[in-house]
């Protein structure tokens, strides 16, 4: 009986009651009203009670409707383009072919609402809540979706290029083959989060947390994602080449067949991270610790490996010509079949190399003498 709305307004009453409210400085009660293609571009509806209003095709650009209670109204196919819809409560309303362009929803309230498709392009979605939203194939680009929460929501095929992601909630969100091209995510959550396909090119990722995310064929080319925490993430087969993971936290990940071409990888924690036929070519790994890492197969070729801990690593038929290994250290490590020559080890200290396993071949093409 809560949700039952009394009188339902008809079009004639509910413009009516709009100006009344405004000359009465209090706010309109449109709760059911029938206002369906009507004009009411810059009206002030701020703090109305417009739940189940029918606002279908109906002008609402340049409005002012920030904590307005929208819930379950019809605002499929309005112009909200430039509409001031901050704080409102707009769970399970209608926005289906709806135009948001620019518009202000500074924490709106759009839990598990569907947005597929919508234009929300340059609208101002700061500390918005998103969770569980149906966002598939929505534009988003160059949106302010600062400290969002989207966790669970679908952004399938959306487009976020250059959208601002800092410190936004996305765990367990849904980003198949969204394109996140040059986005800041920097702080941003994405534990869990399937970003399988996904276009991250040149996006900011510093600092961001994306712990067990499937990042698996994405395009992370060119990305900035110095400390970033990438534990048991799935990275099989992602491009994350001329990319900067300074100090990043990559143990247990998987990245088998990545490309990580002049990556710069330097301090980061590789241990018992899966690089089984990875390449790794021309990349930094000075300081990396790579310590009980899978590298059998792997493209080491003119890498950095200065002072990097190779401890317990399997290296078996890993390519290493041309790699500078200064102080590398490679104490348990499976060196059966490596690639390089007696060059690269040059400036391995002897007791960097206890307990190889190592066949005979090899370890003569190494100028190596081990027992």
């Amino acid at each position: 009986m809560a949700d039952t709305i009394p009188n339902v307004l008809s079009r004639d009453e509910a413009l009516a009651e709009i100006v009344l409210a405004q000359r009465q400085e209090r706010v309109p009660m449109l709760d059911g009203a029938d206002l369906a293609r009507a004009d009411l571009r810059k009206t002030d509806l701020s703090g109305g009670n417009i739940r189940e209003a029918n606002l279908s095709e109906a002008n609402l650009s340049g409005a002012y409707m920030c904590g307005a209670y929208l819930r379950k109204a019809n605002l499929s196919r309005a112009n909200l383009s430039g509409t001031d819809l901050s704080k409102a409560v707009m769970v399970g309303v209608n926005l289906i072919g709806a135009n948001l362009r620019g518009a202000y929803l500074r924490g709106t309230d759009l839990r598990a609402t569907d947005l597929a498709g919508v234009n929300m392009s340059g609208a101002d979605l700061s500390r918005a809540d998103l969770s569980e939203a149906g966002l598939i194939g929505a534009d988003l680009s160059k949106s302010d979706l600062g400290e969002a929460d989207l966790s669970r929501a679908n952004l399938s095929g959306a487009n976020l290029v250059g959208a601002d992601l800092s410190r936004a909630n996305l765990s367990k969100a849904i980003l198949n083959g969204t394109d996140l091209s040059r986005a800041d995510l920097s702080g941003a959550k994405l534990l869990s989060a399937n970003l399988s396909h996904a276009n991250l090119s040149k996006a900011n990722l510093i600092g961001a947390n994306l712990n067990l995310a499937i990042l698996s064929n994405a395009n992370l080319s060119g990305v900035y994602a110095c400390r970033a925490s990438m534990r048991g993430a799935n990275l099989v087969e992602a491009n994350i080449s001329l990319a900067n993971l300074s100090g990043a936290f990559l143990s247990r990940a998987y990245l088998f067949r990545a490309y990580l071409s002049k990556t710069d990888l330097s301090k980061v924690d590789l241990s018992k991270a899966n690089l089984i036929g990875a390449d790794l070519s021309a990349c930094d790994l000075s300081k990396a610790n790579l310590r009980d890492a899978i590298l059998q197969g792997a493209n080491l070729r003119d890498a950095y490996l200065r002072a990097t801990d190779c401890s317990g690593a399997n290296l078996q038929s890993a390519r290493l010509t041309g790699a500078v290994l200064t102080n590398c250290v490679f104490i348990n490590a499976d060196l059966q079949k490596i690639q390089a020559n007696t060059a690269e080890f040059s400036d391995v200290d002897i007791n960097a190399l206890y307990n190889i396993l190592i066949d005979a071949y090899t370890a003569r093409q190494l100028g190596l003498f081990v027992g």
